[in-house]
């Protein structure tokens, strides 16, 4: 049903576009809060299959602008593969509201939407150019948590946010955005009431963490989420709200739709893991996963004894198991008043949390790990999980070397120094 709706808005946002655009402003009146949404499309998300992802959740924003008031105001950077016959593939800005659009700004020429530097001009562009009392991010495309390689360049798709091709230039390579760098260049900008992740693997700790000098709030999943992302006709009124109203109408809203967009499909009883983050906690988290580390029954394993995650939930199928959710692992290693001391510092990072057992993956079959399988051998309680993941040290071969050695690169983040696993010999 989604796509029939999504398609008959596309084509009422592509005659609005021809129409309405223009170099005026809607408004020059100070917004209670601007919404800057960050569209990283020049990949499979422009079109994959005959589906236009970027072109469907366009038109639903453009839907979803006719319930904002006045002083709340959405600005959408898009950068997409050249199918645009007005843009022809240039990144630019819109602003949608009341159902229509608003040109803000043509780019000269096309650039890495992945690249950091970039990313950080066009944020800074839109938080000059929209006068408001806070503003919210919004990341739109393609995410792999915080899986990084040695640079932002080239090779893999396993990269941090914003996977760029690069094909409207030529054959030149991709980019992706690793989030350390993200946090770097968003912390020279005004501090975010949100940032709104509608991507893949994004709520884990070491983001979180990374993530904790730049925004109030990191809302999002561990998990991957389908390829239409957020129903955005009806998220995009609900990214004006504050505090616990927020982040729990958003996660609702979204969680809700898949569930009830599933139901007859061989889907049915999926949904999608989402988690709201509170990140003044967040360093108060890394502190008591520190110290519980200590306390683990038996001991934390010593290198290279890797720790027992059999059944424990993992949100990523790509390789080898990584994304572990954290609080199961917590849970199963220490005793119960330990845990109920740790609990407490996560519930106050983690405020609200809706847990899925089963979610839609692309990586369910060769060569990929068997993620769908996988999944009906997770420990079923629910009451266990809590829809973030964290990085934990394994003897395995992805982990110990080879391109993506995690054990090496997880520990570019601030919050694996916390943990010092080399306390533990890793």
């Amino acid at each position: 049903m989604k796509y029939l709706v999504t398609l008959l808005s596309a084509l009422l946002m592509l005659s609005a576009c021809s129409k309405d655009d223009s170099s005026d402003n809607k408004t020059t009146t100070k917004a209670s809060r601007a919404v800057m949404i960050y569209m990283a499309g020049e990949n499979s998300l422009t079109e994959y299959r005959g589906l236009r992802y970027l072109q469907n959740d366009l038109a639903e924003m453009v839907e979803g602008s006719k319930y904002l008031a006045d002083d709340q105001r959405v600005f959408v950077f898009v950068d997409s593969l050249g199918t645009n016959s007005k843009y022809k593939g240039t990144p630019y800005i819109i602003e949608v509201h009341g159902g229509k659009t608003i040109s803000q700004k043509v780019y000269d020429k096309d650039f890495y939407s992945g690249d950091p530097d970039r990313f950080r001009d066009v944020v800074s562009w839109m938080t000059s150019n929209i006068k408001a009392d806070g503003y919210g991010l919004v990341l739109w495309g393609h995410a792999t948590g915080w899986k990084i390689e040695e640079s932002t360049r080239a090779g893999s798709s396993r990269r941090g946010y914003g996977w760029d091709t690069n094909e409207d230039v030529g054959p030149e390579d991709d980019r992706w955005m690793n989030i350390t760098d993200m946090a770097t260049e968003l912390g020279k900008l005004p501090k975010l009431d949100f940032i709104f992740a509608d991507c893949c693997n994004m709520v884990n700790a070491e983001n979180a963490y990374e993530l904790r000098n730049v925004t109030n709030y990191l809302i999002g999943s561990p998990a991957e989420i389908p390829g239409n992302g957020a129903p955005y006709d009806m998220i995009l009124p609900l990214l004006f709200k504050n505090g616990s109203e927020l982040y729990k109408s958003i996660i609702d809203t979204y969680y809700d739709y898949y569930l009830e967009a599933y139901k007859g499909t061989h889907l049915s009883g999926y949904s999608v893991p989402l988690a709201a983050v509170d990140t003044k906690n967040m360093s108060q988290l890394a502190t008591a996963t520190h110290d519980v580390l200590d306390k683990f029954t038996g001991g934390y394993p010593q290198y290279p004894d890797s720790p027992d995650m059999t059944g424990i939930a993992f949100y990523d199928g790509y390789d080898e198991a990584v994304f572990y959710d954290m609080r199961a692992f917590i849970k199963r290693n220490t005793t119960a008043e330990v845990f109920q001391t740790w609990d407490q510092a996560f519930n106050q990072a983690v405020p609200y949390y809706r847990m899925s057992m089963k979610w839609m993956t692309i990586y369910n079959g060769a060569p990929y790990y068997n993620l769908e399988r996988a999944m009906n051998s997770f420990d079923q309680d629910q009451t266990q999980y809590g829809c973030m993941s964290m990085f934990i040290p394994m003897n395995l071969s992805a982990y110990n070397g080879g391109q993506y050695a995690y054990n090496l690169h997880a520990a570019e983040f601030a919050w694996n120094r916390v943990m010092d696993w080399s306390r533990f010999g890793w």
